[in-house]
C-alpha cells in the first residue's frame, strides 16, 4: 500500500496546485452596455484646486458585452481607427478628434465645470469610449490647459476582476502666466501626403481650420501653389490654438505638433492584390510555445478545474482498484 499512498499524496498535491493556479485565469463578468456609468474629473495643480474649468465629453464608440468598440455614426465620418493603440497614439488621435468635434459642432454627451474642490462629476453616461476635452481656465494669475484625452468606460479592476463603471481621472495639463494683451505667437501648418502610387486621386486642395479655445479663428486653403503650408502670425498668446481639416474622402488623418508647426498627414488605405490560394497542407498538432492564454472576456472557465479534478479522481480510483488486486 506504500506506493498507493505516495501516489494519492502526489495526486492531492497536484490538485491543490492546480486549483491555486486557476486564480490567474479568473475573468470578470461580461460588460453591461446599458448600465448607467459616471466619470469624475479631478483637476488640480499640486494642492491647488483648479475650479471653474469646463470639460466636455464626446462618445466616440459604443462598447459591446465582450469589450469590442463600435464607432458611432458621427465619428465614422472621421475614419477613426481605435484598435491597437498605445498611449502616444491615443494622444495623437485625441488631438485630431478635438479639432474634428469643433469643426463639426458636435454635441457633447455631457459637460460641466469643476467645483471649488477642482472636481467635476458627470453622471448618466453609458459605457463606451469617450473624448474628454477641457477649456483653458485662469486661476491665480496662471492659465491652465488640460490635455485632451480618450477614456474607456468601464475599466477593469485587475485585483477584483470586475468592471468598474464609475471612472475617475486626473487630466494632464500645462500652464503659463497670464500675459499682457499685446503678447503674440506664430503658428504654422504643413500638409504631408502618405499615398505613394495613388497620387492621381489626391485632391487638388484641402481646407484647414484654425481654432482658438474651441472656436474657429481662421480658414485657409492648402495646395501646390503654397507648397501645402501656411503661417499665422501675431496670434494672441495665452490661448489654446489647434488645427483641423476637412478630411478628403478615402483618407485618414494624423495631426501632430512639432514646435510651432502643426503637421497634418493624410494616408490612404492601399488596396493589395488578392493572394493566390495555397495548396492544403497536412494538419499538424497545435503548438503553444507561449504557454496558456487568458480567456476572452466573458468566457466561462469555472468548469475547467472541476472537470480536471474529476478526471484525476477517476484515474486515481482506477489505479487504486488495479493495485488492490496485487497488493494484499
Amino acid at each position: 500500500m506504500t506506493k498507493t499512498k505516495r501516489f494519492l499524496a502526489l495526486l492531492l498535491m497536484l490538485i491543490i496546485l492546480f486549483c491555486a493556479s486557476t486564480k490567474a485565469f479568473a475573468v470578470s463578468e461580461k460588460i453591461d452596455p446599458e448600465r448607467e456609468s459616471s466619470l469624475e474629473i479631478i483637476f488640480r495643480e499640486g494642492e491647488k484646486n483648479l475650479s471653474g474649468a469646463e470639460f466636455s465629453v464626446y462618445l466616440i464608440a459604443n462598447i459591446t458585452e465582450n469589450g469590442e468598440f463600435v464607432v458611432t455614426e458621427e465619428f465614422s465620418d472621421f475614419n477613426v481607427n481605435i484598435t491597437g493603440k498605445n498611449d502616444e497614439a491615443w494622444r495623437e488621435l485625441a488631438s485630431a478628434l478635438e479639432g474634428f468635434v469643433y469643426q463639426n459642432g458636435s454635441v457633447p454627451a455631457a459637460k460641466g465645470k469643476t467645483d471649488s474642490e477642482g472636481i467635476l462629476a458627470l453622471e448618466g453616461l453609458k459605457p463606451g469610449l469617450y473624448l474628454v476635452v477641457g477649456n483653458p481656465v485662469s486661476v491665480d494669475g496662471y492659465t491652465y490647459f488640460a490635455e485632451t484625452a480618450i477614456i474607456q468606460i468601464p475599466v477593469l479592476d485587475n485585483e477584483k476582476k470586475v468592471w468598474n463603471y464609475d471612472v475617475s481621472i486626473k487630466p494632464k495639463h500645462s500652464f503659463v502666466p497670464d500675459l499682457e494683451p499685446d503678447s503674440f505667437i506664430t503658428r504654422k501648418v504643413l500638409k504631408i501626403w502618405n499615398d505613394k502610387g495613388y497620387e492621381s486621386i489626391r485632391p487638388k486642395e484641402i481646407t484647414v481650420y484654425l481654432f482658438c479655445d474651441g472656436k474657429i479663428y481662421d480658414t485657409v486653403i492648402l495646395n501646390k501653389d503654397n507648397n501645402w503650408r501656411y503661417t499665422w502670425e501675431k496670434l494672441e498668446e495665452g490661448h489654446q490654438w489647434l488645427v483641423s481639416e476637412k478630411i478628403p474622402e478615402g483618407y485618414t488623418v494624423r495631426i501632430t505638433k512639432e514646435g510651432i508647426t502643426f503637421v497634418i498627414e493624410n494616408s490612404i488605405e492601399k488596396q493589395k492584390p488578392p493572394e493566390e490560394p495555397k495548396p492544403p497542407e497536412k494538419p499538424e498538432p497545435p503548438k503553444d510555445p507561449d504557454g496558456p492564454k487568458l480567456p476572452q472576456t466573458g468566457q466561462l472557465w469555472w468548469p475547467v478545474p472541476a472537470l480536471f479534478v474529476t478526471g484525476l479522481l477517476f484515474v486515481a480510483a482506477g489505479i487504486f482498484r488495479r493495485r488492490g488486486g496485487y497488493e494484499k
